[in-house]
């Protein structure tokens, strides 16, 4: 039986909470628009969608755990608006000494965010669709938020700067058949409506990340 571990994801996000300044996090979250942006993750389409024949600028199907980064913010593939859409196949084995994830986050990661207002208007919202075999006629479905969190005093570790909170975590994949990410930057706030749309010339990435099991 696997123990319980810590990851450096959820330290980031245990850091951020109770870090934000003023309210404007808050506001954010209780957006219409923001809710109207989480309809669309975990959209039935984006798990049907045919990858092949998507072009580089919608998605990419990804043989090897690479990072894989949109080539700019346009991303709007047919049945999976405004999102970009990577799949990983040739998934390893399941391991008993770690799991491996897929996490979404704005290119360059959080850490290229160097300010507060800019920390505090990104979101990434990310839609999994896990194929357990070849033989799955249907994924199964889970969603991730992550909101940018501004941490002005930092700590020893990690110091000051911008950091994801998440609401929910991705699922682990190693073992699996294949995973689809289907994932999308906002950049908003309250006062904009913080819509679909809202990606301005922010672009999004995926990263496989192993996260290993302390013994």
């Amino acid at each position: 039986m696997k123990a319980l571990f810590l990851t450096a994801a959820a330290v980031l996000s245990v850091l951020a909470v109770g870090c934000v300044e003023g309210e404007s996090l808050k506001s954010e979250l209780a957006s219409d628009g923001i809710g109207e942006a989480r309809q669309g993750i975990g959209d039935e389409g984006c798990g049907t969608l045919n990858m092949s024949t998507l072009d580089a600028a919608d998605g990419a199907i990804n043989s090897t755990l690479s990072l894989q980064a949109s080539p700019d913010w346009t991303y709007n593939p047919p049945t999976c608006p405004y999102q970009y859409v990577v799949e990983y196949r040739n998934l390893p084995a399941a391991a008993n000494n770690g799991d491996l994830q897929i996490w979404a986050q704005p290119k360059g990661g959080w850490g290229s965010i160097d300010n507060e207002a800019d920390c505090e208007r990104t979101h990434v919202l990310a839609g999994y669709y896990v194929w357990s075999t070849n033989f799955s006629l249907s994924p199964t479905v889970s969603t991730v938020e992550a909101h940018g969190t501004w941490s002005s005093s930092g700590d020893e570790i990690f110091g000051a700067g911008c950091f994801p909170t998440y609401v929910g975590q991705p699922p682990h994949v190693d073992g699996r058949y294949k995973v689809r990410v289907a994932a999308r930057t906002l950049f908003c706030a309250y006062s904009d409506g913080c819509t679909d749309t809202q990606r301005t010339d922010l672009k999004v990435e995926t990263e496989p990340t192993w996260h290993y099991i302390v013994q």
